[in-house]
């Protein structure tokens, strides 16, 4: 799983906003190489704003996400003050067996 958050100064939220529709048309999701859980959060902070996307990738697919994120993130980048970070995360099913051990059924 994925999740990639954004800060940028609230006075180009409107150049965030005309980017994001951009970049939806420039690269469609592509649901062989993840899942949108979230597609995008945005709230307000002491700094500007921050949004936030979550997805999960696909087995065999790491690569692939990645060329893909960090294509839209330089788009992105050419927006004053824009800043962006991609955390990786394995889900309880992937981590568990790493100790030993099996996610029970929720």
């Amino acid at each position: 799983m994925v999740v990639t958050t954004s800060w940028f100064p609230a006075s180009k939220a409107s150049e965030v906003g005309k980017k994001y529709l951009e970049v939806l048309k420039q690269f469609p999701r592509d649901k062989t190489i993840s899942k949108v859980i979230v597609p995008v959060g945005v709230r307000t902070t002491s700094d500007g704003m921050k949004s936030f996307t979550i997805s999960e990738i696909k087995e065999g697919k790491l690569k692939e996400y990645m060329d893909l994120a960090y294509k839209q993130i330089l788009i992105y980048s050419e927006i004053e003050g824009y800043k962006a970070e991609m955390e990786f995360y394995m889900s309880g099913v992937e981590a568990l067996p790493l100790v030993g051990l099996k996610m029970p059924e929720l």
